[in-house]
């Protein structure tokens, strides 16, 4: 057993007392001590020899007793926000559902130039002149074909202009 070693066996009771005085706590002032007593020892190299070890370990047993309560206010933080954020979930309702499927079918019913259209510019979100490269038309035939394409389907599902500037 090294010098480094035997001192810091005989500050073990003044290191519990300390921990106690800290955490408030049997159980946690003894995982504190351990924590302290094994980074002191993996820390061995960065003690001074002549200086005072007792003071040395306290103040490393104050740091590592802050750096867990920051960690724990963390976590208990995250965990409130988690729960927080929970409540702001809501789940599909059924009406949307059906709607989707509504809409899909009306977009099958569609001719196929303006399914395309609607697809590719609607769905897809491919710019104008990317889908008239891709048709192999004019940009001005693709735009009119996503027009008519869009009428069709507000005809098919029952929607006026007017309802879906208000919705």
């Amino acid at each position: 057993m090294t010098v480094f070693q035997s001192e810091l066996e005989t500050l073990l009771p003044d290191l519990t007392r300390f921990a106690r005085s800290l955490t408030r706590s049997e159980d946690d002032a003894y995982d504190l001590v351990q924590d302290c007593v094994e980074r002191a020892l993996l820390k061995k190299e960065y003690y001074q020899d002549g200086t005072n070890l007792k003071s040395w370990l306290f103040t490393m047993m104050r740091n590592i007793f802050i750096s867990e309560k920051r960690r724990e206010a963390v976590a208990r933080r995250y965990v409130k926000h988690i729960d927080n954020s929970g409540d702001r979930v809501q789940r599909p309702s059924q009406m949307h559902h059906i709607f989707l499927k509504e809409t899909m079918s009306a977009i099958d019913e569609l001719s196929t130039a303006e399914r395309d259209a609607v697809v590719m510019l609607g769905v897809e979100e491919t710019s104008h002149r990317d889908a008239s490269k891709f048709a192999s038309l004019p940009v001005g035939t693709v735009k009119s074909r996503l027009s008519r394409g869009r009428a069709n389907l507000r005809t098919a599902l029952g929607l006026d202009a007017a309802g879906l500037v208000a919705a």
